[in-house]
């Protein structure tokens, strides 16, 4: 997987948290979100597992009672953050080639 199918999937991700929210959240989506974050690692992308970790945990808390719905969206906010300058920051290292 490249960086760029990472993002497209952590993309999938994280908009369909913000749309459905964190009332229902699917063990699967949490599984996901681990096997992804080790694919960032093996990308090099530490901040990036950093943040899917993260946001796995705080999905895991939600589910628990032990977090808000708050902090999820948090963390995703984070996460896209970090995708866009992400993308942003190959799209300028493509250009100067």
């Amino acid at each position: 997987m490249t960086a760029e199918d990472l993002r497209k999937e952590m993309e999938k991700i994280t908009s369909s948290l913000a749309d459905s929210g964190f009332n229902s959240i699917d063990s699967g989506i949490i599984e996901r979100l681990g096997k992804l974050a080790v694919t960032a690692d093996e990308l090099n992308m530490k901040e990036g597992k950093r943040l899917i970790d993260n946001l796995a945990e705080t999905m895991r808390a939600i589910q628990e009672g032990k977090s808000t719905a708050e902090s999820g969206n948090l963390r995703i906010t984070a996460l896209d953050f970090y995708l866009k300058k992400h993308s942003e920051s190959e799209l300028e290292l493509i250009e100067d080639i």
